[in-house]
């Protein structure tokens, strides 16, 4: 992978619906958990189901310190003061509010973050490169200001359908859709690493295009984090937040937070570790499919499968790269009626899933 992609913060706010996580592991008390950090909202989302543990691994140490510092803010922090500190709020001047969370932090963490303080006054919610991509998209979509509010507040499902239908599904939206889904722009412009694993015979326009359609088709976009990102750059008002960031919730994760093992390393490494890979009872592993080449998917799912219990569960995302450990492992066993469910129900609508259990 490319050497800048470890040297910043790529993802900050939740681009995934953790309720397909939570549903297809179905975590209780006893579980370990192997979770992804990314953005560190699946490891916190996690934690309402109340684990014995989560450890949450990234070969990006930057997505880490984030992480590390969403936990100090739970554990410092009311709600009103974390939704300001982190940037649902504009209030800006979070100098009072940082020096409590930096009593949280190791001394390492501190220094970075010291370092990084204008991401912090920002808003860490929305410091990383994705996010900074989705807030330039809708800037320069501003010739399409009225048709994006109108989409976006239609107020119901039927009314959101209709206006795509007939006013928003023209030619400039397959243009720009078209545009996005270069290949050009993601390997040579964002230069995402992932993007050279993609098959050169998968068509990304209309895999998007195909998703897109889905999710208006299901899902009230007002309400929807995901499709508040996609279309605004970030969350508004009206949106239902992602599962950690609810106010139902705070207290629960708040008084959980410390369950949060954070590791820096790569996937392959601490699955070699059979005992601490033993441990393990429920794998959450994001799109991990998008970055691992196919030997290093291969070695990853075959270390899963040898160190695992039986039973142990896990939940994949694939996005643009389409995958099948079953073949890697015959202790891979997909459930194929639950993976179905989980696509349909998942609203962040672009991802396919893989999951099931080890079986011995």
């Amino acid at each position: 992978m490319k050497k800048y992609f470890f040297n910043t913060i790529n993802y900050s706010a939740c681009n995934e619906d953790s309720e397909s996580e939570r549903r297809a592991l179905q975590l209780i008390a006893n579980d370990v958990v192997l979770c992804i950090t990314g953005s560190g909202a699946r490891p916190l989302d996690l934690l309402v189901d109340s684990p014995k543990k989560i450890i949450s691994i990234d070969f990006n140490l930057n997505q880490n310190y984030l992480l590390a510092l969403k936990i100090a803010a739970y554990k410092t922090l009311t709600y009103s003061e974390f939704i300001t500190f982190i940037g649902i709020n504009s209030f800006t001047n979070k100098s009072n509010l940082y020096a409590k969370v930096s009593t949280q932090l190791s001394r390492e963490t501190k220094l970075y973050w010291d370092a990084q303080y204008k991401k912090i006054e920002k808003g860490i919610l929305y410091c990383g490169t994705w996010e900074s991509l989705l807030r330039s998209i809708s800037k320069m979509a501003f010739f399409r200001k009225k048709m994006i509010r109108k989409l976006m507040q239609s107020g119901s499902l039927e009314n959101q359908k209709h206006f795509w239908n007939t006013h928003w599904d023209n030619a400039t939206w397959r243009l720009f859709l078209k545009i996005f889904s270069n290949r050009f722009l993601w390997t040579k412009i964002i230069k995402e690493p992932g993007a050279t694993l993609i098959p050169k015979d998968f068509s990304i326009y209309q895999y998007m295009q195909d998703r897109l359609n889905y999710m208006v088709n299901h899902y009230l976009l007002q309400k929807n984090h995901f499709a508040n990102l996609l279309f605004y750059g970030k969350y508004k008002d009206d949106c239902r937040l992602p599962i950690h960031l609810r106010p139902e919730f705070f207290e629960t994760i708040k008084t959980q937070v410390d369950k949060i093992e954070i590791v820096t390393g790569s996937l392959l490494d601490v699955l070699n570790q059979k005992e601490i890979a033993q441990q393990i009872t429920a794998y959450s592993l994001s799109d991990f499919s998008s970055y691992a080449n196919p030997d290093m998917y291969a070695a990853i799912w075959k270390c899963i499968a040898t160190h695992s219990k039986n039973n142990t569960r896990f939940c994949e995302r694939q996005f643009l790269v389409k995958r099948a450990p079953e073949l890697i492992h015959p202790s891979i066993v997909r459930n194929k009626a639950l993976e179905e469910i989980l696509s349909q129900q998942d609203e962040t609508a672009i991802y396919s899933f893989c999951a099931g259990q080890v079986i011995h």
